[in-house]
């Protein structure tokens, strides 16, 4: 074989060579997401990390810091808050919850996790609720266990969970009460159960 025909089957060679190369990069895949750190524990309400994503990619090969183009999502609201930026802050030191980053790359959805906790779970401060009430214009509210007698004492801890009631009576001027923010009501009776801290307002009327 003479060297012109070597010539031309080394080009077509380089030609399809470089041809796949172009090919595999074109068609680069995300495979997975990593959160990194993988966890975090926040022992004091205000804390705050920044994670980061690092994307996993094939055709070919790469791994790449993909913070800025993930949506970031947490499944634990009264735990943590998180900016588009994946800067995670505590609001609180009790329970758990997840974080993830989530990029669509056609055809498939990727999502990575950390998990998140707070350095109070399991404490006595964390296996209970704050009732507060508020009360707007005359009159008075009592709850069923006698602790809160508002205007008063207008708040109080109890087990998270509880089933508080709480009855209205109204003052000078005025003859019905409207609630806000009871798990439910009838006339003068508002209930109200404990899974979180809990803020209840009276509007006598």
């Amino acid at each position: 074989m003479n060297r012109k025909w070597l010539s031309i089957i080394a080009l077509i060679a380089t030609s399809a060579f470089l041809l796949n190369v172009s090919s595999c990069g074109y068609n680069q895949h995300l495979v997975s997401i990593q959160v990194v750190p993988p966890g975090a524990t926040f022992n004091s309400v205000g804390s705050s990390i920044v994670f980061k994503a690092m994307g996993t990619y094939e055709h070919p090969p790469q791994t790449k810091d993909i913070t800025d183009i993930v949506t970031w999502s947490v499944d634990s609201q009264n735990l943590v808050t998180i900016t588009n930026t994946s800067l995670v802050t505590a609001v609180s030191i009790c329970g758990s919850g997840n974080l993830y980053a989530s990029y669509y790359d056609s055809p498939n959805q990727v999502t990575g996790s950390a998990f998140l906790t707070g350095g109070g779970a399991g404490s006595a401060a964390c296996n209970e609720a704050v009732l507060t009430v508020d009360i707007v214009g005359s009159g008075s509210v009592v709850d069923s266990t006698q602790v809160i007698k508002c205007p008063g004492t207008c708040s109080s801890d109890y087990p998270i969970g509880s089933t508080i009631g709480l009855t209205a009576t109204a003052g000078a001027g005025a003859s019905q009460v409207a609630w806000t923010n009871c798990s439910s009501f009838v006339g003068n009776t508002c209930t109200v159960v404990l899974n979180v801290d809990t803020t209840v307002t009276a509007t006598f009327n």
